[in-house]
């Protein structure tokens, strides 16, 4: 008899589960960066992971991994390049961070789509970055060794990972993160279709709906401030203020700036002080 479908899906992941987190290929660039090329079922194809070590880097020591989410997979510098940006700031050095870029498919709102199988971006951050990461350098291997800063459509990715992950990751920024798409009914057809094409259903799409998980699980992150929204204005300005309205509601501690002078760009100068926010005292 043939089996289900998903079942025939389950037992493949299965398989696949003792390889998706192992290393093909290691190299470093001229910029010191390392990049793994990592086989991994959920992204469907080979994808590479990119760190960053301080330079007195030790591997008797324990760091703090930045999470530096792309802002498009495959193309990471679509508005800058994230990693580079902590480079240049030496923020690595500062603070004594492994900064992490992975690379993902074509998603870039890190989360799991509901129909394409190809397309599971938090699974695959969960389940094969995350252990390839603590498993090959000197990892604070828990929540409080990991940070989450995005721009953009990942800023989006890294407040929605902590708001369903609060156990896995201490602290998210979320920079000029459009969330207007997730404010309010939808009717428009072109909306909805947008919705399809980019989360797969509805109900996928309310799985990381900005609002709905701050409604729903904000008061999991506890009493200390923990997301760190940072409004430029413009076209997000309306989502910007939103997300700060709904954490004040929910009496959310977090932190919000609203400075319209910045660009809309990783460049424009505002890693410095996520990043110090991400570490805190």
């Amino acid at each position: 008899m043939e089996k289900d479908p998903t079942i025939r899906t389950l037992l493949a992941l299965l398989a696949c589960v003792a390889i998706v987190v192992k290393a093909v290929a290691e190299e470093v660039d001229a910029n010191g960066i390392h990049s793994h090329v990592v086989e991994s079922v959920f992204q469907g194809s080979e994808t590479t992971v990119r760190v960053l070590l301080p330079d007195d880097y030790n591997a008797n020591d324990r760091y703090r991994v930045l999470y530096v989410l792309p802002v498009v997979a495959k193309d990471d510098r679509r508005f800058g390049d994230g990693l580079l940006e902590v480079q240049q700031h030496n923020l690595h050095n500062t603070h004594r961070l492994i900064c992490v870029s992975p690379e993902f498919t074509e998603m870039s709102w890190f989360a799991d789509h509901a129909r394409n199988p190809a397309l599971r971006d938090e699974t695959h951050l969960l389940n094969v970055v995350l252990p390839l990461v603590d498993e090959s350098y000197a990892t604070i291997a828990a929540q409080e060794g990991r940070l989450l800063v995005g721009f953009s459509k990942s800023g989006w990715g890294a407040l929605s990972l902590l708001l369903r992950n609060p156990d896995l990751f201490h602290r998210a920024t979320g920079w000029d993160t459009g969330i207007r798409v997730d404010t309010g009914p939808i009717e428009e057809a072109d909306r909805q279709d947008r919705i399809d094409r980019i989360w797969g259903t509805r109900a996928n799409f309310e799985r990381y709906r900005l609002s709905s998980l701050i409604k729903n699980r904000g008061k999991a992150l506890g009493e200390e401030a923990r997301i760190f929204y940072f409004n430029t204005g413009g076209r997000r300005a309306e989502g910007g203020a939103i997300f700060h309205q709904l954490m004040v509601e929910q009496e959310i501690a977090h932190r919000y700036v609203f400075e319209p002078k910045i660009p809309h760009r990783w460049d424009s100068g505002w890693m410095p002080e996520a990043v110090a926010f991400l570490v805190g005292n």
